[in-house]
């Protein structure tokens, strides 16, 4: 019976709703003001792994690594070292919807963007 569990527990973190590849991120957006940012960015995720770059920096508090928590669904959900959440959302096969949440700092407004496959 635990190996059954313990079957279905490594598949369900196995599986990943996003798929590994390189993207390309529409600028930040602010939820609170809807201010966008200026620069684009691309994430990399692999291994269930998920990396943010930017030519420029990244907002304050965006973390550029975050792992894999969980596969949900609807969304996959990563966790940084310090703390923030990122949820992934599909949109299509090729695109998906990129939030980020800081629990750990006393915020009413969060970070969102869409992001594209890159060929």
């Amino acid at each position: 019976m635990v190996k059954f569990f313990f079957i279905v527990l490594v598949s369900f973190l196995m599986a990943c709703k996003v798929f590994a590849n390189d993207y390309i991120c529409e600028p930040w957006t602010n939820t609170l003001t809807l201010e966008k940012e200026e620069a684009t960015f691309t994430a990399k995720i692999e291994n269930g792994t998920l990396n943010l770059r930017s030519s420029n920096s990244l907002p304050q508090d965006i973390p550029k690594f975050s792992q894999l928590s969980i596969t949900l669904p609807n969304y996959d959900l990563f966790l940084s070292p310090n703390g923030t959440i990122i949820t992934a959302f599909p949109i299509s096969d090729r695109s998906f919807r990129i939030y980020v949440y800081f629990p750990n700092i006393e915020r009413r407004w969060f970070w969102f963007s869409q992001c594209r496959l890159i060929k």
